[in-house]
């Protein structure tokens, strides 16, 4: 591996594996006693969290059985000599998003790792300067291997989407596909719906003067989301400046900046729809800034990755599959090109529906 990369492997698939060889060194069999999480916590020189997240991990592989207050109990061990239809999967992600808005959280690999057990899944972080090398090198690696790598390509460029569609090899887009890139499979929320959902809820609560607040680099969904926003406004009868679009910086300092100027002019927007929760933790700063009433101000988010915790206090766009369901998704789809694809489909939609925030002082 490349060392721009920046690769790490998931640390609990990692410990999952430690548990695994104790388990074979041990000769356990079907039926035996195994570790509780204090046990596995002290074997392992982890937290309880983590030790209870590698647990739960060979739960869904059927390898342990868990029962309250009894403990663990073996299963069953996965058979080495079986073939593997995938050897390595690259969750390729840039760490702005994977730090910022969760993208690629335990609960997400999780998922991936419960519907394939046995394959490594490594997280690939993308350079900002030379994503495609990388990418370039990934490919030729993957190529050259005997065993079979896939790909999870999490917000790359349209140039990463295209080499990888290029190459054959079994790929799938967390999120929009570019427009004119065949061959990719794609698991992605309804943006339509998102943007939708969002903007009732702000004509609900009364707004009159709306803002969308995405990133400076505008990806595929981000125009699918504006436009729903922009049609729900126009169907209630909103005039055409009722909707402020600004693309902000990623650099909080120079965001937060941005939207301080934003929100002192007057009749400055009060429905606030941001891309990330980035975002939306910044105009918290900037109203903060601005002084006053700040209870006139509603802030939703479009992208909310809870890690296994829905509470947020901004609204936000649910998605029905939680993000371990949805890593399983995309591990399936993974599945499904390396057995040539059969009945399943390319490019799947997860429905939204909208969580209120957990607190609302309006």
């Amino acid at each position: 591996m490349p060392e721009k990369a920046g690769s790490v492997t998931p640390q609990i698939a990692d410990l999952a594996n430690q548990l695994i060889e104790d388990i074979t060194s041990r000769d356990l069999a079907p039926g035996d006693r195994y570790l509780s999480t204090a046990e596995a916590s002290k074997y392992l020189g982890v937290s309880t969290a983590a030790a209870n997240r590698a647990l739960q991990l060979l739960e869904r592989r059927r390898i342990i059985s868990r029962q309250q207050r009894r403990g663990a109990f073996i299963l069953g061990l996965p058979d080495d000599n079986q073939a593997r239809p995938l050897h390595r999967v690259h969750f390729l992600v840039h760490p702005l998003y994977m730090r910022t808005e969760g993208m690629g959280n335990d609960q997400i690999l999780l998922g991936m790792q419960s519907e394939l057990p046995g394959v490594h899944v490594q997280i690939s972080f993308l350079p900002q300067g030379d994503e495609t090398g990388l990418v370039q090198q990934l490919i030729a690696q993957a190529l050259a291997a005997d065993s079979t790598d896939g790909f999870v390509l999490v917000r790359a460029s349209c140039e990463t989407q295209r080499l990888v569609a290029g190459s054959g090899l079994p790929a799938v887009v967390f999120g929009a596909i570019y427009p004119g890139i065949d061959g990719l499979a794609s698991l992605d929320r309804d943006q339509h719906a998102v943007g939708g959902v969002l903007a009732k809820w702000m004509l609900k609560r009364g707004h009159q003067r709306f803002a969308y607040l995405n990133r400076q680099l505008v990806l595929p969904g981000d125009n699918i989301t504006m436009e729903a926003i922009a049609g729900v406004l126009a169907e209630s009868g909103k005039a055409v400046d009722s909707l402020l679009i600004r693309g902000l910086p990623s650099d909080s300092q120079s965001c937060v900046a941005d939207l301080h100027s934003l929100l002192k002019r007057p009749n400055a927007p009060t429905a606030l729809i941001c891309r990330s929760l980035r975002i939306a933790e910044n105009v918290e700063a900037a109203l903060g800034r601005v002084g006053g009433d700040t209870s006139k101000y509603d802030i939703a988010v479009c992208d909310f990755f809870s890690g296994g915790n829905s509470a947020c206090r901004f609204a936000y766009p649910q998605p029905v599959e939680n993000d371990e369901q949805q890593g399983q998704h995309l591990a399936r789809l993974l599945s499904a090109q390396v057995e040539g694809w059969s009945s399943n489909a390319r490019n799947v939609i997860v429905p939204v529906q909208l969580k209120q925030p957990i607190k609302n002082s309006k």
